[in-house]
């Protein structure tokens, strides 16, 4: 950027260079969400969504348990039971019994989760079955499955984005769709491992306190337990730090993969010291993310809606109006699973499933763009906490194989 001062000044500084990447080098991250927009990536993000979709869908039909509201929540009974301490919206004891402190001591903590979009909080309630006190067996099981399965689809697309995007952030051509894939089914290994190993490490460091309850299934273990329990949570800090980075840090290993090329261990280091040396960083970033991604989202959302719209705009004008009502009821029935209300509840035509069958594909586009964000996004906020951990400049990425294979 260059600025001129007015007449009479030192000629020798009239002009004035700005480098933005080094004044606000967090600007990465509008570049990022640019590349979100990128058909490679919507579609990349399209196979992941879609592949998780029916790994989920093949659990269903295994009866794996799931994420269920019916059994998350207490019966009046129940609630009753707890007194008013326990009670209502962040009390301590919500989500089937889980014992969370947190909630009331910080109320805005409550306002920011019950703020998630259904999606997300659906995730969350998932990512929380394994580690909530009293699910059962079953359950931790089902939940565990389908996590594994998640990020073993996300461990493969979310690495093919991440190296795509990153690639483009620093000029260099990007592998497209099936190079994409391909990166991806190479990788998947590392990005998937990092976190299998940190949930064994996990499990090993539970052993201790499965231990002690084994004694806390009689009333003198109960109260040998209450009196040592300050030991019980000073130890479970490590749990927390393991569980934590594991959640928040997946998709800086993710990245790292994508980026790096490097393997799991590395994977798993550098998310863990990025994420628990620059937490503040981390936030802003995340904040920024969601504050770009209003803008990305409602850009994303009217070129659907604008492309479903105009295409039945231009065919109404050779069906008529009263054909055009009857076919766009007939849409609306097929994506919500109902009989048409304009035919008297007659069976839709196929040629109307069709047309909303290819109206529910382009709403599975745009969700797919959300995920596509999501990793350009995680790509640039690992680049940016490897410049504030390691100094690393924001453009070096690894192109090539460690033993000089081009990628």
């Amino acid at each position: 950027m260059t600025q001129h001062t007015s007449e009479g000044h030192d000629p020798g500084r009239i002009i004035h260079e700005i480098q933005w990447s080094e004044a606000l080098p967090w600007w990465i991250l509008l570049r990022a969400a640019g590349a979100a927009f990128a058909p490679t990536v919507i579609l990349l993000a399209l196979l992941g969504a879609l592949a998780n979709w029916a790994g989920w869908s093949i659990a269903d039909s295994l009866r794996l348990p799931g994420v269920d509201r019916a059994a998350d929540v207490l019966s009046g009974a129940d609630a009753a039971a707890t007194g008013p301490i326990l009670q209502g919206p962040g009390g301590l004891l919500p989500a089937g019994g889980m014992l969370l402190p947190g909630r009331p001591a910080l109320p805005l903590l409550q306002r920011i989760i019950d703020a998630a979009p259904e999606p997300v909080a659906e995730l969350m309630q998932l990512l929380a079955i394994p580690f909530r006190p009293t699910a059962t067996l079953a359950r931790m099981g089902g939940a565990f499955a389908r996590i594994a399965w998640f990020v073993l689809v996300w461990s493969i697309f979310g690495t093919a984005i991440s190296r795509h995007v990153a690639l483009k952030l620093i000029g260099e051509e990007a592998p497209g769709l099936f190079g994409g894939v391909l990166y991806g089914a190479r990788k998947w290994p590392a990005a998937f491992n990092s976190v299998m190993f940190v949930l064994l490490g996990i499990l090993a460091l539970s052993i201790p306190g499965a231990i002690l309850g084994l004694l806390m299934r009689s009333d003198l273990g109960l109260a040998i337990a209450g009196v040592v329990w300050p030991l019980v949570l000073a130890g479970a800090v490590v749990l927390a730090i393991l569980a934590i980075g594991v959640v928040a840090g997946w998709p800086l290993m993710v990245a790292a993969v994508g980026v790096e090329r490097g393997d799991s261990f590395q994977a798993i280091s550098t998310a863990f010291s990025y994420l628990y040396q620059r937490p503040l960083h981390y936030i802003f970033y995340a904040l920024v993310a969601l504050a770009v991604a209003i803008p990305a989202f409602a850009a994303a959302g009217l070129f659907a809606d604008a492309t479903g719209t105009l295409a039945l705009w231009a065919a109404s004008f050779g069906m008529g109006h009263e054909r055009t009502a009857v076919v766009v009821d007939g849409i609306r029935s097929t994506i919500s699973g109902g009989l048409s209300a304009a035919g008297s509840g007659a069976a839709v035509p196929w040629g109307a499933k069709a047309l909303g069958f290819w109206t529910r594909g382009l709403e599975s586009l745009l969700g797919g763009f959300g995920w596509g964000y999501f990793w350009a996004i995680a790509t640039a906020a690992y680049l940016l906490l490897r410049h504030d951990v390691d100094g690393t400049e924001l453009d070096e990425v690894v192109i090539d194989e460690p033993g000089g294979e081009a990628s």
